[in-house]
């Protein structure tokens, strides 16, 4: 046999950790790290006093990457162990100490031993024994010392990788303790907002304290912007919060551009308007606080200038960003005489503008009470949602030519306590501003699916479920799992599901959602452009998008047969549709005349309190049973 040796020298352990090492053993490849593991010499303790074992052990020891010390005197096995630290022990079962316990439960029981240890056995007894004790592996006599020594190369490697994972994990603590020591000084040292370098709520409250004092002193009046954007939580969702942060603080930037040039406008400056303090109020808000000692002129052309700054296009990272931005102003003193309470009504005129879809809103009192009804929507639809207060009503789709069913479509509905019904639009609205729309969603989502599979046992045979699908799903990383998720639930399979997008919401928006639907779509799920002809560039999309379906607005059906523009649109889009093989389906019919005028221009299907409106689960399928099911 060969005797093979190696002269690679093995690291101390207690050698100080490199931390510029350490990560960048992380950047490797795995098959590269197991590489570097395995060239990495180790040492073995041979405990025992079979002369082949202590002829051959070393040898075989040797190639697999260990050098062995093979004592001659086995007793003082314990103190031989803590002066050599091995990587590896292999010993005898049969070796005891002077108390007659076995040689590797001492070994095993010693802290200071860190060594993996593989034991030499006469029989199924001691392989049991040793098993027990959680040594890391065992060999029986006779002994096959080419696979112990691979055993105990195999267990130098976890030890080797393990020893590595270790000190990644202690340096990246060691990082994180630096980062979080870092943060909270910056978060404790001043009264700025770290992102934007602006001064904080706490700052701004403090100023604004300040330039009440110094209105009642001067006789002048104090304005206070509350600045928010309508789709900001969607930039965290799609970009992550690292790029939300470039936005924020180019946000910041520009804020500070707009009140230097109006620092520096002598129509704003002749006008008595005055900057006095901006501040980052919280992630999505910020504050501007203004002297206007002359008339609302030149408040009003700040506003402007204030709203076309914060309304440009943002690129960051390659990807240009839109935001509408929301503008609230309180003035001090005729609409509050404290500043907290002079910040929240600025607040709430913002939210109310929000609500609109941006622009610019002054307080007033229907603003606070628009403020409290918003709020109390928002905590009970927590309460709704929790308690699963909500339902779902069915809406049939109907073939145009023969009548019968073609689908369902899944309508949220929230009934309060006493009887009275909260409007979609509403409380839709109030999720997507408070970030419930998304959890909104999933519900309508699992509910439909769930009410399908269950007509379908009950002889209901509906080809698929429409659902509604917001733009926060659609931006959401984790949407298509869910919906792979609720599809195998409810065991439907994706052709079942009908998702819906509104082409206002989602293809006049600034993001792009053509890979989520691709996704979507490649999962096997039928997708339909709903509100179609109410947006900018759906036509241009079309191309692009993975769509089955096209839904005529219901705007463009109210006239459909007095009004020849109307009959134009819908012929056009019932055009358009056939050919690029699309399902066109008409929203809101209510007449004979409209259907008729459908069936003339060859539109597929329709849906509209003509035939049914939104139906409870038992009432649509009692319908269904008497319409006919396609």
């Amino acid at each position: 046999m060969t005797d093979p040796t190696s002269k690679t020298v093995r690291p101390k352990h207690s050698e100080p950790i490199d931390f510029t090492q350490t990560i960048r053993k992380l950047s490797l490849p795995v098959d590269t790290l197991d590489d570097a593991l395995e060239e990495q010499a180790g040492t073995a303790l041979l405990l025992c006093r079979d002369t082949d074992s202590r002829k051959w052990g070393p040898r075989w020891l040797g190639q697999c990457g260990l050098q062995a010390t093979i004592p001659s005197d086995v007793d003082n096995a314990l103190e031989i162990a803590r002066s050599t630290t091995p990587d590896v022990i292999i010993v005898e079962a049969g070796l005891t100490g002077a108390d007659g316990t076995p040689m590797y439960r001492q070994l095993l029981d010693a802290a200071d031993v860190k060594a993996e240890i593989i034991v030499l056995c006469n029989n199924e007894r001691e392989i049991k024994a040793a098993l027990d004790a959680n040594v890391f592996d065992v060999a029986r006599k006779p002994l096959q010392w080419q696979l112990i020594g691979k055993r105990a190369g195999y267990a130098l490697r976890l030890k080797n990788k393990q020893q590595s994972v270790d000190e990644v994990n202690a340096a990246l603590q060691e990082a994180l303790t630096l980062a979080n020591r870092t943060r909270e000084r910056l978060r404790s040292q001043e009264s700025f907002e770290p992102v934007t370098g602006l001064p904080n709520r706490a700052k701004f409250m403090d100023l604004l304290r300040r330039g009440m004092h110094a209105s009642d002193r001067d006789g002048n009046s104090l304005a206070v912007f509350a600045i928010g954007f309508t789709r900001f939580r969607l930039v965290i969702e799609a970009m992550g919060q690292e790029q939300a942060d470039r936005v924020l603080n180019e946000i910041g930037r520009n804020l500070n551009d707009c009140l230097a040039n109006a620092a520096n406008d002598v129509e704003l400056a002749n006008g008595g308007l005055r900057t006095a303090a901006i501040a980052s109020l919280d992630q999505f808000r910020f504050g501007l606080m203004m002297t206007v000692s002359g008339d609302d002129d030149s408040l009003g052309a700040f506003r402007k200038q204030l709203f076309n700054t914060l309304s440009r296009p943002i690129q960051i990272a390659g990807q240009v960003v839109h935001l509408s931005a929301c503008l609230g102003v309180a003035i001090y003193p005729q609409d509050a005489d404290d500043v907290d309470s002079l910040l929240q009504r600025a607040d709430n005129a913002m939210r109310d503008a929000q609500s609109r879809g941006g622009g610019f809103k002054y307080y007033c009192l229907q603003t606070d009470a628009a403020a409290a009804r918003k709020l109390k929507l928002e905590h009970m639809l927590h309460e709704a949602l929790d308690c699963d207060a909500l339902s779902v009503a069915y809406q049939p789709i109907l073939d145009v030519k023969t009548g019968a069913i073609r689908a369902a479509e899944a309508l949220l509905r929230w009934r309060q306590p006493d009887g009275s019904f909260v409007a979609p639009e509403e409380f839709v609205a109030v999720a997507e501003e408070s970030g419930l729309i998304i959890r909104l969603g999933e519900f309508a989502m699992d509910r439909a699916c769930e009410q399908l599979a269950e007509w379908r046992r009950s002889g209901v045979a509906l080809p698929h479920i429409c659902v509604n699908v917001s733009k926060a799903q659609l931006m959401s990383s984790r949407f298509s799992r869910s919906v792979q998720r609720i599809l195998e639930k409810h065991k439907l399979e994706p052709s079942d599901l009908e998702l819906e997008i509104s082409e206002r919401g989602v293809l006049s928006g600034a993001y792009d959602v053509i890979t989520q639907l691709h996704e979507l779509k490649k999962l096997g799920v039928e997708l339909s452009i709903d509100d179609f002809g109410t947006g900018e560039s759906a036509i241009a999309y079309l191309k692009e998008l993975p769509v089955d379906a096209l839904k005529i607005d219901r705007s463009y059906i109210a006239g459909l047969a007095d009004d020849g523009k109307d009959a134009a649109i819908v012929s056009a889009i019932v055009a358009l549709g056939q050919s690029l093989n699309l399902m066109v389906v008409a929203e809101g019919i209510e007449t004979d005349h409209q259907l008729a005028a459908l069936r003339e221009l060859g539109c597929d299907c329709y849906q509209g309190f003509l035939t049914a409106k939104a139906l409870a689960p038992e009432s649509f399928a009692t319908f269904a049973r008497n319409a006919g099911v396609e």
